[in-house]
């Protein structure tokens, strides 16, 4: 409201002389006069919400449409230059985004981010002199002065001024990211230009920090390369993928399959390539940890435009689209990294985790199945367990998680046991109670405080009215470990529920369906212990609610059952 009000008032001022109240007649031409401005007032005001709107909505090519027409009304004023300049680079609309900050400078020539989209253009041509000259001089922000420099490091790299490169770098200023990123750049720049034993000084410097320790690794073995060691540069890599237990994909295993197979590759990275790289890594890992989502999605665009081939930036935009809630925006942009990508199988299994989020579980499956990379077993496994799991169809995730579990080593299970604990839930979904408990005990003997594997065995041994006092002691124990928990809350009440201890079980059922409103289980045992207690209008009213929050067939049997005749009508009771 604050800025509106501003707004409204700065319409007002234009036209202070109409917006006054005068005695006597007006003339003709001066009422028409202040007809046009309060139309202009008018349409201003409206476009104004409307742009607002769309942005809160995530409707960026209408906010950038909206933003627009403002900033046309009232060419002047520089915040809404901005604005519309902002949200025309967040829609995408590079060549508008560009007019706009034409008109930004016109109003302010160090304006930090119209020179950055005017300075980053030319660089991602070629055209290095053109982009020093637009991006020297800007003035803004700590945060957006170190992207510009950034740029501009290396797009005095692009026209041979290496010194001048260096200074810049390492005059960045600001949080000690910033500084550390500059300082990452002097290091490819000193390795480039064979300065090996400064080069790894500053190598080393960044690494303690893990600032990005994926780009500081491949930069090294990239300059390996470069000078013609290809031994030293398979030993920089090996050894980072064994110290840190790195994925059998992505961007470190694929440089190491190319190095293998002498894939005929150029290792000198282009100013524009090394500028979105830099921009990529400052972008997502300082806003994005801060939930600063907007500006990290400025930059990651900004480093898309400067590298169109940069996979990283397009996969970090995705996350970050993710996270603002524009599951179709981030779709577009991994469906944009393509299968031969070193981060294709990041991207894929991306594009399944929001398919299985709205529901789309057979094309989520698919997407999953259509990944084909070596050494992939274990993630495809994981991922089309859980993909089955999330599903319900336990027999399809078994086979999964049994060749999971058997490509992994006693130590790794020990390790990582919850490809057991996901095996117990489809062995016991199945009926094969036996095997299901070993996997549970397993987990448990591996990591005694697993609150979710507590919980399953000690839920079910309580649901099956066995072994009640030693579940009941695990169940109290989960509580204790995850106590905002409704699922687990739930299965202390349903715990005191079959040990008669009514009045606890309807409190702490109570509890849980505050918490978990929503789960058609924890509803439906609440109804249960009313009808015990009396109170059967109560409890049809739970059930009634439940059958409306999607129970599994069974449930809705036995909620179907209980409403036309009562808790007797089926064994939940006993």
């Amino acid at each position: 409201m604050k800025k509106l009000l501003l707004l409204c008032s700065c319409v007002c001022a234009l036209g202070l002389a109409s917006c006054a109240t005068t005695r006597g007649v007006t003339s003709p031409a001066k009422s028409a006069r202040t007809k046009q401005i309060r139309g202009n007032e008018g349409q201003l005001f409206g476009d104004y919400l409307e742009a607002s709107y769309a942005a809160k909505i995530g409707d960026v090519q209408a906010s950038a449409e909206e933003h627009a027409k403002v900033f046309a009304l009232q060419p002047d004023n520089i915040e809404l230059g901005q604005k519309a300049m902002v949200a025309a680079h967040i829609a995408g609309r590079a060549d508008m985004a560009r007019s706009l900050a034409k008109k930004v400078l016109v109003l302010h020539e160090s304006d930090i981010f119209a020179n950055a989209l005017l300075g980053a253009y030319p660089l991602s041509a070629g055209k290095y002199k053109k982009a020093v000259t637009m991006l020297s001089g800007a003035e803004g922000a700590t945060g957006m002065s170190a992207f510009n420099q950034l740029m501009l490091g290396w797009a005095q790299v692009g026209v041979g001024q290496n010194d001048q490169a260096m200074k810049t770098f390492g005059a960045i200023r600001g949080a000690k990211f910033f500084k550390l990123m500059g300082q990452l750049q002097q290091a490819k720049l000193e390795q480039q230009t064979g300065l090996y034993s400064a080069a790894q000084q500053d190598y080393e410097a960044v690494a303690k920090t893990d600032l990005a320790p994926v780009e500081t690794i491949l930069s090294q073995a990239r300059g390996a390369m470069m000078a013609g060691k290809k031994d030293k540069a398979l030993s920089i890599l090996n050894d980072y993928a064994s110290r840190n237990k790195a994925l059998p994909y992505g961007p470190v295993q694929a440089m190491i399959r190319t190095i293998k197979k002498g894939q005929k590759t150029d290792w000198n990275l282009t100013p524009e390539q090394q500028a979105s790289r830099a921009l990529t890594e400052m972008a997502f890992r300082f806003y994005g940890p801060q939930r600063q989502f907007k500006m990290a999605e400025i930059y990651l665009r900004l480093a898309r435009e400067l590298d169109p081939q940069n996979d990283k930036a397009k996969l970090f935009l995705g996350a970050v689209l993710e996270r603002t809630d524009r599951d179709e925006a981030a779709m577009k942009a991994y469906k944009e990294i393509a299968e031969s990508s070193a981060f294709s199988i990041s991207a894929r299994l991306s594009e399944s985790d929001i398919l299985f989020s709205q529901k789309k579980y057979e094309q989520g499956i698919a997407v999953l199945k259509s990944i084909k990379n070596e050494n992939t077993d274990r993630i495809l496994n994981r991922s089309l367990g859980r993909a089955y799991l999330i599903t319900e169809d336990y027999g399809k995730a078994l086979p999964y998680y049994e060749a999971l579990i058997a490509s992994m080593s006693k130590t790794e299970l020990e390790a990582d046991p919850s490809p057991r604990y996901l095996r117990g839930i489809c062995l016991e979904r199945l009926g094969r109670w036996p095997e299901a408990v070993k996997d549970f005990e397993f987990v448990l003997a591996n990591r005694p405080d697993d609150a979710d594997a507590l919980n399953y065995l000690g839920y079910t041994w309580v649901d099956k009215g066995v072994n009640l006092p030693k579940a009941f002691k695990m169940i109290e124990k989960a509580v204790a470990l995850q106590p905002e928990s409704g699922a687990i809350i739930d299965s202390l009440g349903w715990a005191h529920y079959k040990l008669g201890h009514l009045t606890k079980a309807r409190d702490y059922l109570e509890d849980a369906v505050e918490r978990s409103p929503t789960s058609a289980t924890i509803v439906d045992h609440l109804g249960d212990v009313y009808w015990k207690l009396g109170r059967q209008k109560e409890a049809r009213y739970q059930w009634q609610r439940a059958l409306g929050l999607d129970p599994t067939p069974k449930e809705k049997s036995e909620m179907t059952a209980k409403l036309k005749s009562g808790l007797d009508a089926v064994k939940t009771g006993s």
